[in-house]
Order: C-alpha cells, then structure tokens, then sequence
C-alpha cells in the first residue's frame, strides 16, 4: 500500500474511532442524566430518547464502517483457509469486489431513504429524522473506500507477482 493511503486510512481510524467513542460516552451521559432526573426530580427531557437514538444508529453503522476498514467482522473463513494462496487472494478480491457493489446499492438507497425522511421530524429535537438515515450512506461509502483500498492492494501485489515472475 502507498504511503498517502496508509496515512488516510491511519486518519479515518483514529477519526472513527475518536467519533465512536464519543458517541458511546455521550449515550452514557444522556441517559444517566435522564435516569437520574426521573428519580432525582421526577422529570426528564424529552429530547435525550431521540438523541441517543440518533447517536446509536450513527455509532452502529459507523463501527461497521471501521471493522470492516479493519478486517475485524465477522467472516466464515474455513474454506477459505483450506484454499491455496493464489486462489485465497482471488477470492479475497472477488469478496472485495461484492462489497464494493453492496457498499453502492446502500449508498444509492440509503440516500434516497434520507431525502424521504427528511419531511419527517423527531418529535422531541424537531430535526429530520433524514440525519440518522444519513449513516447508511456514509458508512457503505467508507465501506466502498475501504473495498477500493483492499481491491487496489490485491492489484499491486498480483503485479509485483507478474513481475517477479517475468524476470
């Protein structure tokens, strides 16, 4: 891999997971808040259930995006492992491959979702609720971004491989 791509895709994974974290912190916070104003005082804001739903989805997909950027979900790999290596990387590539087109169907309908929801408020923040739909595109698109990375990898290291075997 490049230098500048590594260096991105360092910078997104320490973004993600600075974003991810906060995120999680932030739940925890609101809904302590929340919990403790009903006990504490008998009140609580109508506004935290919306919110830490907005910040759940946004997490969720978000983490998908990273461990998938990380290789790190969860994968049925027995036959995989079984295969030789030029077939494991070919079908490493082919797997890439389906990503990226899954990663462009969930951008391409996410987005429309969104525009869809965006007419449809939540009732305790009075924003669109379009902005939680919104993390389904950005995540398939930083799932594609990572596909495009492991496909060019895949690129790269078959050429060295032609080349090596030419000389």
């Amino acid at each position: 891999m490049t230098g500048w791509l590594s260096r991105l895709l360092g910078a997104l994974d320490r973004v993600l997971s600075t974003a991810l974290g906060a995120m999680l912190m932030c739940i925890f916070s609101l809904n302590l808040y929340q919990v403790g104003g009903r006990y504490l005082f008998g009140v609580g804001a109508v506004w935290i259930p919306d919110l830490t739903r907005l910040l759940f989805i946004w997490m969720v997909f978000l983490g998908t995006a990273l461990v998938h950027q990380r290789k790190r979900h969860l994968v049925i790999d027995v036959l995989l492992l079984k295969c030789p290596e030029p077939a494991r990387r070919t079908i490493e590539a082919l797997i890439a491959l389906g990503m990226l087109g899954l990663a462009g169907v969930m951008v391409a309908v996410g987005w429309r979702i969104m525009q869809i929801r965006m007419d449809i408020p939540y009732t305790g923040l009075e924003i669109p609720t379009g902005y939680a739909y919104l993390a389904v595109p950005v995540a398939a698109a930083l799932i594609a971004l990572s596909s495009l990375v492991s496909l060019w990898a895949w690129t790269r290291a078959s050429k060295r491989r032609v080349d090596a075997g030419a000389r």
